[in-house]
């Protein structure tokens, strides 16, 4: 097996989910992993389960948090080479009817955009002296977006054009920038309303790392790929496809 040993990898909201399932498959690797998350109970909890990770309680969508997790992990492993952007949030509502709108949107856009990119930002120097990669998570719904969750498939289409111009920008550095499409993936995350044929965590995880190992810029995790084709040669046809597996009563799937 070919040896991970020398990747040090932090994973924002690798406490559980697809995060922390990566945390687990990578450490298993030999690589070294540093997760952070708002609860230090999860990451407890979170290092119970595989004590060899390192954890660090931090908010990255709060400036404060970013610095002190970018001087501790600067401060104790200096060599690192791969950020995981991978923490996000998503609301379900109807345009229509939310009293929350506001707050929803900024709290999106907050989590699932700014943070990501401020964050991608502020640990640059350490990815372009060590030669290390910048990984963003995104979703096949930056292709198809599915109507309950507008704010959230926009979040992840920005994410995803932000990515294309920093992979072109920062291959001078000698970064290498990856895009990671997830489909439907039965997570905490989906708050026990995953979409049908939704994967599990572990497998998720599994894909993603099998196309990081391989160096690809772009890794289409199982539906996902279908997504992006339908969107490109029927996407009339796409969008009926996806958003006519929600029911008509979506009352239940909203917060």
């Amino acid at each position: 097996m070919k040896s991970y040993s020398k990747r040090i990898a932090l994973i924002t909201g690798g406490s559980s989910g697809i995060g922390l399932e990566m945390a687990r498959q990578m450490s298993a690797e030999g690589s070294t992993v540093i997760i952070c998350g708002r609860s230090q109970h999860k990451l407890d909890a979170a290092q119970k389960l595989i004590p060899e990770i390192n954890v660090v309680q931090a908010d990255i969508t709060d400036a404060d948090d970013r610095r002190r997790l970018y001087e501790t992990v600067a401060g104790d492993f200096p060599g690192l080479n791969m950020l995981v952007n991978n923490a996000g949030i998503v609301r379900r509502y109807l345009f229509s009817k939310t009293e929350t709108l506001e707050a929803d949107l900024t709290d999106e856009w907050q989590t699932n955009f700014m943070a990501p990119m401020l964050f991608a930002k502020q640990f640059l120097p350490m990815l372009i002296k060590n030669k290390g990669e910048l990984v963003n998570v995104t979703s096949g719904l930056v292709f198809v977006p599915l109507h309950i969750q507008p704010n959230y498939c926009a979040t992840k289409a920005a994410m995803h054009s932000m990515t294309q111009s920093l992979r072109i920008q920062l291959e001078k550095e000698g970064v290498h920038v990856v895009e990671i499409f997830y489909p439907a993936v039965d997570t905490p995350f989906q708050g026990g309303r995953e979409a049908p044929g939704a994967i599990s965590a572990g497998e998720a995880a599994a894909l993603a790392l099998k196309g990081l190992n391989k160096g690809k810029s772009e890794i289409y995790v199982k539906r996902a790929s279908m997504l992006k084709m339908l969107s490109r040669f029927m996407p009339g046809k796409a969008q009926k496809i996806m958003n006519g597996m929600v029911p008509e009563n979506v009352e239940d799937l909203l917060d």
